[in-house]
């Protein structure tokens, strides 16, 4: 039960104390939000066997990162682990999606909480914390957060996961440039990928009159970057060995599946996660236009030219940096307004991109409703319905 006393925390700025007072004020009479619009998209459904899956990217929020401190405008019991790990749960088994992509996991809550609960909702996970954990105690081990990735066992299996971790890479990769090593190797942020088939119980309208066209190769990718706005070079970076990575990942699928005459171009492609980014940032622009001008401002004038054609087996530098993923945002970030909600930062920086040569979007969940957040004074997130300082990102695909 929630209290109706005011709690009042010590912020520096009186009119944030104020706000924030407004927000604990209300918290427990607040009406819950109404539900998120489901936004379809204009794709033709032609006759015959189909395959739908649906995916959720979420950055869960640490219990590490979740204390009276960070977010004073935050009743404590909205900040507890038990309150809203049950919330998160919740969430995921109102929202029902095939595949989950979760960040700031900690290690035990993914062992001790999230798999065991969701192994009752019909999924299996797998689990990667950052980099530092192999440099702690057993104990410290466990709360060191990562990536995890959980799929609906009905309509998919796990064929092989692999972990990404930049710093080792970028440390592989630096070509002698020092910001390399002194900057984006010093970052312990982490990708992971789930190598998934589809099972005959993913289809609808019959199966595929050739039984090989049944498991479908769907290589989940998701990430989360480095966080400072004032690092945005090591997060272009990030994202160069990402991409990278994928390619490699890519060519290791065809052999891991097993079939003949099989290209890297015919597996299906997902990549989310919470990339730190806003729409207008290098990163957006190079995973969306599958390019980036050498000289763009988000390398801050330091010279990674050398390393980034390492990264890409270039011999020589270029004026432009290319990507061959050719990827799409599943989701129209002009019905987005933020991804990341709290007093400090509201923007949209959580993505769910694919690759559209053999996979369609066919919907995702779009805003919630804003006004509702005005009306209730809601300066930032968690409180009692939002059980994270970001929103879950959810689309559907049809394999085509």
């Amino acid at each position: 039960m929630y209290s109706t006393k005011t709690v009042e925390r010590t912020i520096e700025d009186p009119t944030k104390s104020m706000l924030c007072k407004v927000q604990l004020e209300h918290s427990d009479y607040t009406p819950p939000p109404p539900d998120r619009p489901w936004i379809s998209c204009d794709i033709e459904m032609k006759p015959g066997p189909y395959c739908i899956f649906s995916v959720m990217s979420y950055n869960t929020l640490s219990s590490s990162y979740a204390s009276p401190q960070r977010y004073p405008y935050c009743l404590e019991d909205c900040l507890n682990w038990e309150t809203r790990g049950q919330s998160i749960i919740n969430e995921i088994e109102y929202y029902n999606c095939d595949v989950l992509c979760l960040q700031e996991v900690e290690n035990k809550v993914f062992h001790e909480y999230l798999l065991p609960a969701l192994e009752t909702l019909g999924y299996s996970g797998v689990f990667a914390p950052k980099s530092r954990a192999k440099t702690m105690s057993s104990a410290k081990q466990r709360l060191v957060d990562g990536c995890a990735i959980f799929w609906k066992t009905e309509k998919f299996t796990l064929i092989a996961h692999e972990l990404i971790e930049f710093n080792l890479l970028a440390m592989e990769n630096h070509a002698g440039c020092d910001d390399m090593l002194n900057r984006v190797a010093l970052r312990d942020n982490i990708g992971l990928f789930g190598l998934l088939k589809t099972t005959a119980a993913a289809w609808n309208d019959g199966l595929p009159e050739n039984s090989w066209d049944v498991e479908q190769l769907v290589l989940i990718t998701t990430t989360h970057l480095h966080w400072n706005p004032a690092f945005c070079d090591v997060k272009l970076l990030q994202t160069f060995l990402l991409t990278s990575e994928i390619n490699k990942m890519l060519e290791k699928a065809c052999i891991l599946s097993g079939k003949d005459n099989i290209a890297s171009s015919d597996i299906k492609l997902i990549v989310c996660g919470d990339f730190n980014s806003k729409t207008d940032s290098g990163v957006y622009e190079f995973l969306v236009t599958g390019q980036l001008a050498a000289d763009h401002p988000d390398f801050r004038n330091l010279n990674y030219r050398d390393a980034v054609s390492k990264i890409f087996g270039n011999p020589k530098s270029t004026d432009t940096i290319q990507s061959n993923l050719n990827l799409l945002s599943a989701c129209n970030e002009m019905d987005m307004l933020f991804t990341n909600y709290t007093y400090y930062f509201k923007a949209v920086i959580d993505f769910i991109f694919y690759r559209p040569s053999n996979i369609q979007p066919i919907g995702f969940y779009g805003m919630m409703d804003v006004q509702w957040f005005i009306e209730n004074g809601i300066v930032g997130c968690p409180n009692r319905y939002i059980p994270s300082d970001h929103l879950p990102v959810i689309a559907a695909f049809k394999i085509v």
